[in-house]
Order: structure tokens, then sequence, then C-alpha cells
């Protein structure tokens, strides 16, 4: 923009009126208005063509579709990048953690595990041979800190952005790079295969980051923990991994065995079926929920001590059978399935060695679903959204558009290794709020004018990021 005389032929030089990121590729510099845009859009369940819809409702101007997704493969690409370094950054810090706590090995860590699908692979079934789901992210977080960080990902993808998977000779094998479309998966491989997806993840740790895994939590009827076991038998993992199980998904899953108990449906004292359905699916719940309460008050009255609570637990089943079941002298004596026996499923002191929770992945998938809605499916930049959405997790929605938008992972320094130690009122500006002391030393890179938002100044650096 440049400024006229009207009186005479003055004209001033031009000046932008946004800032310019520096590339090495030819053409016109991209603005970085344009990059911290997308940084937002894919922490958001909103795509480009709902940023268009918006923009154009208010009757402004919007980009076209191509500019904005030429600009999301950059930028997802880049993020995916600097993620990745994150998480690589974050595994190294485990490391120096636990000799201060006393480990034996450093590098032998806890995780917990889990699987998200973009649709139920349940949903399918009656209606196709098929798995439903096109999308699988497989997240690993760690179980030695209270933060629980993301610090591995696996993201597989069926759908070609270019239609390859609709071609029957392309289908069978995929011909299209990486850098064309997202899928790095063919359609008829089986998208529910935990087993692989958590072999990938711990291997990818122990040969990119080295660091081993010596206890898995997952979901009962997850393949993980045999996952973990075979990097063991084959000789690459040292320590051999111990498998947890999440306390919810347990509880859960007995409360499913019993209500399609078709023997205890036949003893339930009800008249009609439907009756002793819903009879039975109540003594689910309670029998559930029975054996949480004994757990909860065991730990309370014995202040967590595992070994006083098994032994306590251990007679807390009987006087559960008691009193559901009544005695079962004779049962022993003439049954030929049920000899008085217990199925002990919760309380068994086995059972409570493996209990634990996996949370924090569990948490993950609902921050998944922000940048992956289950209404869009993204093709071409699926596996970055996901790693958009870990950086998200890792390092907090403020910090993480901060350090996206300045192509920084980590602490942001300035380029003479000051810090800001201020409070910086810019981050008010932008909605970030107000009373966080913070290194504000790249919001000149992103922010025109910022330096009139800190009261003791900012360094003006050049943009090294996006």
């Amino acid at each position: 923009m440049g400024l006229k005389c009207c009186a005479c032929p003055f004209t001033s030089k031009r000046h932008n009126l946004f800032t310019e990121v520096k590339t090495s590729a030819p053409g016109r510099t991209p603005a970085s208005l344009n990059y911290s845009l997308q940084v937002g859009l894919n922490q958001t369940p909103l795509g480009n063509d709902g940023m268009r819809k918006i923009l154009l409702s208010t009757n402004t101007p919007a980009p076209s579709r191509k500019s904005l997704q030429k600009t999301s493969n950059k930028v997802l690409a880049k993020i995916k990048t600097l993620n990745t370094a994150d998480m690589s950054r974050r595994c190294r810090q485990l490391a120096d953690v636990n000799p201060i706590r006393g480990q034996v090995s450093p590098q032998s860590i806890d995780v917990q595990c889990d699987g998200m699908y973009n649709n139920p692979l349940y949903s399918g079934v009656g209606e196709t041979p098929f798995q439903p789901a096109t999308h699988t992210v497989y997240s690993v977080a760690e179980n030695v800190t209270a933060k629980h960080q993301i610090i591995k990902l696996i993201t597989k993808n069926k759908i070609c952005s270019k239609h390859g998977h609709l071609r029957d000779a392309a289908s069978a094998n995929h011909s299209c790079s990486p850098g064309e479309c997202g899928a790095n998966l063919p359609m008829q491989h089986t998208i529910g295969d935990e087993f692989t997806w958590a072999r990938e993840g711990m291997a990818e740790l122990l040969c990119e980051d080295g660091i081993e895994v010596k206890g898995v939590t997952t979901d009962p009827d997850s393949s993980a923990g045999r996952a973990a076991e075979s990097l063991f038998k084959d000789g690459l993992n040292k320590v051999k991994p111990m498998h947890y199980l999440d306390t919810r998904h347990l509880s859960k899953s007995i409360g499913k065995s019993i209500k399609r108990d078709e023997k205890l449906l036949q003893v339930v004292p009800c008249r009609t079926k439907a009756e002793k359905t819903k009879l039975l699916h109540n003594f689910a719940f309670d029998a559930v929920d029975r054996c949480t309460a004994e757990i909860n008050q065991a730990y309370d009255l014995y202040a967590g001590d595992s070994h006083k609570m098994k032994n306590k637990l251990s007679y807390a089943v009987d006087a559960i059978v008691q009193c559901y079941m009544g005695d079962h002298a004779l049962c022993r004596k003439h049954s030929l399935v049920c000899n008085g026996g217990i199925v002990n499923w919760r309380l068994s002191p086995a059972v409570l060695d493996k209990n634990i929770n996996s949370q924090k992945v569990e948490s993950f998938n609902r921050t998944l679903r922000r940048s992956l809605p289950r209404n869009v499916t993204f093709t071409r930049n699926f596996a970055g959204r996901v790693h958009s959405a870990a950086h998200s997790s890792n390092n907090g929605p403020g910090d993480s558009i901060l350090s996206l938008c300045a192509g920084r992972s980590g602490l942001n320094k300035s380029s003479n290794g000051e810090r800001c130690q201020g409070r910086c009122w810019g981050l008010g500006r932008i909605g970030l709020g107000t009373t966080r002391t913070t290194d504000c030393s790249f919001l000149g890179d992103l922010l025109p004018g910022a330096d009139d938002f800190c009261g003791r100044g900012l360094y003006s650096s050049p943009s090294q990021g996006l």
C-alpha cells in the first residue's frame, strides 16, 4: 500500500499491511496471517469451507478454496514435524526424571495406550463384511509424571485424497506418494489391528527415542499388552513388560459379561423374560458398583497398602457371593459345572495387582474429536490435524497456538538468549490472558505493532517458523 498526493505527482513507497514469512520457494511471499489462521483452524472442528462460509456470511471477501487448501497442506506438514520433535523432547525429559526418582533403568517407563476410530467398529455389524472405519489414531501417553503427556502417535488412513482408493487397480497397491495424499493403509487391511499399531508405536519409541516400555495400561480387550510382550520375546526389550487393566473399562466389561450370561438369566426369579432381563441388568450394575465400593473402602481404610487390601478383599468376595447367591453346598456335591467356586473377575489379587487407569489417552480422544469431528472426513491432512491436537494437549491451547505460530517447539527464546519476564499485555489483546508471566520475544514476528504491547519492549527477531 502507498500514498499518493492529490495536489502533486508525489507517490510514497509501498508498504505491506501484513508481515510475510520468508521461504526459499519462488513466487509471492506468503502472509504470516494465513499461516496463523490454519494453526487455529486445525485446533477446532472448523475446516476451510466452514471458515469461508463464516467470512461470506459477514460480507467479507473470503480466500479461495484452493489457496486455503495449499496453505493447510504446508502448515500441517510443519505442525507434524514440530509436534514430533516436541514429543521426542518430552521423552528425553522422562529419561532425566527417572534417575531422580530412583529408577534403575532411566530408559524404561510405563505407558497407557488406546485407539480411536472415525467410525465405531461395531457400527457395521450385520451390514458389511468390512470394518466401517477408515481413520484410526493410536496414542501412547507416559505414566511417569502427573501430566501423562502424549509421547507417540500412530495414524492410519485408508482414504486417498486423489481418489485412488476408488480405482480397482490402485486400491490393492496404492501408488500415491506421502506428499500427494494422506493414505498410508490399503483398503483391504484390517484397521482395527491394535496389536500392530501398538507394536509399531513401541518400536518407534525404542528406535527413535531409546525409550523401553516396561508397563502397559489398556482396555481389557486390547492386544497392546501382547505387543509389548512380543518385543520382549524378540529381544528388543530387556525388561519383561507388565500389562495393567484400566479400572473403568474393566468394570464395564464385567457388567457386559453378566448381562450376556444366559445361565444367570434362567435363574433370575421373575415370571417373564422382559422382567428377567431388566433384573439381570440391574444386578450387573449393582455387582460392579459393589466391587468398586469394596475397593474404595479398602483403599481408604488401609491408605493404599496393596498387601492389606488384597488380603481383606479376598474375604469380601465370599461375603458378596453369600449376599447374592446363597449357599453353594449343593453345587459342590451334585453339579458337574458349578463346583461352588467363585468367578473372581474383579476382586482377585491377580486383578488388583493390575489396577490403574488410562484416563489420559481417553481424554485425548475427546481432544481429537475437536480437530477431527465425526461429520467431517479429512483425507489429505488427517495426520497433521492429529499432531496439532496432540501439541495442544501437551502444551495447553494458548501456548500451543503461540508456539506453532512462532514455529518453535517448547520454550521460546530470543536471539540473544534473554527472556522477557514482564507481564505482556499483548497476550490479553489476543485473548490469552493477562496474568501470566511469559516469554513474549517472538510476538514481534506474529503481531504487527506488538512493540507497543509490552512495557519492557519486545525483541524484533526475524521469523524462523511457519
